[in-house]
């Protein structure tokens, strides 16, 4: 099996997050009561934070990239 890469990881881990995410909105949408969807709530805010973080992380890898992309294409000119 092939060695995942670090970005391949983390898109992994933030698709399954995204699921869990998506799993409790659908549960939150049908009868559940009051001490249930207060859980869930709580455990979809919680993923919630941990998406956007996950967000902000690759956001500044692209911003980065981008950098060095325009340092290289400086340098070329």
């Amino acid at each position: 099996m092939a060695k995942q890469t670090v970005n391949e990881q983390t898109s992994g881990d933030f698709e399954e997050k995204l699921e869990k995410l998506r799993g409790i909105v659908d549960k939150l949408e049908s009868d559940v009561s009051l001490e249930e969807g207060m859980r869930l709530f709580e455990s979809g805010l919680a993923l919630t934070r941990e998406c956007l973080g996950k967000l902000d992380s690759a956001q500044a890898e692209i911003d980065e990239l981008k950098g060095q992309l325009d340092l290289i294409l400086e340098k070329s000119v």
